[in-house]
């Protein structure tokens, strides 16, 4: 639960800063840009004195990213940088994150690096889009048409479309917020699920691929480069394959594991009753109970982490 304290104590920076930087996390998902973009948009509507960029990786070619090479270094070392859904220090996308004045912290994940004491994290919150909101409102900010549709793509994202078990009255109440704003959710709907029928016949294939644990009710799906070639599907898309193996009686926890664009062997991690997060956290990844992330070195640690997920279960039987 966030504090008055915590939440003035934003407001309070955001008045002193010029300049603000927001960033997101490596790979971003839609909850870390929704939570990007609507702040940035809340700021200048209520501090319209405020210079405000978003930097890092973009999920798609529409979002309006300030460039951040245009930030000159003066700038830069007296800038606040606020970042959004991310857990620990390594994880900010942005190459400059040691040059800015402070730094604060908005979040929803476990707390697991105190790398700022100025911080607004909610660890009970569906999304990181679900703690800027109450925050926004709590304050009675404008919270424009435009700043809603982003966090709303958060909110829907990250809840699994309100099914996740994190999901609480507090969310509903955000989306209600958020809905007043005339936000137009058929379209915010069809960008995130409406698929190509390309897209399609490469998820059945892959769901084709997916291998079950022996007496244990894991499954996942390793997506290999030759699984890629001759196909348009990129990495935002490739994830999608994750969700093949949800909502199945028999399946208890699913994983996908996939490279992305630095070459990582990136694994997302999903489960209905079991802490996955404890998992996760030993392969240099972590995030929620059950919805984590990790990274494996090699195909060799895929046994390896089969075989802690096999022992997660025992151990919670």
């Amino acid at each position: 639960m966030i504090t008055e304290t915590q939440s003035n104590n934003l407001i309070k920076k955001i008045k002193t800063f010029d300049t603000i930087i927001i960033a997101k996390h490596i790979s971003p998902d839609w909850d870390a840009q929704g939570s990007a973009l609507g702040l940035k948009h809340i700021i200048q509507d209520n501090f319209s004195d405020k210079s405000v960029y978003v930097v890092g990786a973009k999920l798609n070619e529409a979002a309006n990213f300030e460039d951040e090479f245009t930030i000159d270094e003066t700038t830069l070392n007296n800038s606040l940088l606020i970042t959004v859904d991310v857990a620990n220090f390594d994880r900010i996308d942005y190459q400059h994150k040691n040059n800015v004045k402070e730094i604060f912290k908005i979040d929803h994940h476990l707390e697991s690096d105190n790398f700022t004491e100025d911080k607004l994290v909610d660890d009970k919150a569906i999304s990181c889009t679900q703690v800027i909101s109450q925050w926004a409102y709590f304050n009675k900010l404008k919270v424009s048409k435009t700043a809603a549709e982003f966090l709303y793509f958060g909110l829907i994202t990250d809840s699994g479309r309100f099914l996740y078990r994190n999901t609480s009255a507090e969310t509903f109440e955000v989306a209600s917020n958020l809905l007043q704003e005339n936000i137009d959710i058929t379209k915010i709907y069809d960008d995130l699920y409406l698929k190509n029928l390309v897209v399609v016949k490469w998820l059945n294939k892959m769901f084709l691929k997916a291998k079950q644990v022996k007496d244990y009710p894991i499954s996942y799906i390793v997506i290999k480069d030759k699984d890629l070639r001759k196909s348009s599907i990129r990495e935002e898309k490739m994830k999608l394959a994750l969700s093949t193996m949800s909502g199945i009686k028999e399946i208890d926890i699913w994983f996908l594991v996939y490279k992305n664009k630095l070459g990582e062997l990136k694994v997302s991690l999903r489960s209905r009753n079991f802490d996955i997060n404890s998992v996760a956290i030993k392969y240099n990844g972590g995030g929620h109970k059950l919805a984590s992330g990790c990274k494996l070195t090699s195909l060799k640690e895929l046994k390896l982490l089969i075989e802690d997920l096999k022992k997660l279960i025992n151990n919670n039987i």
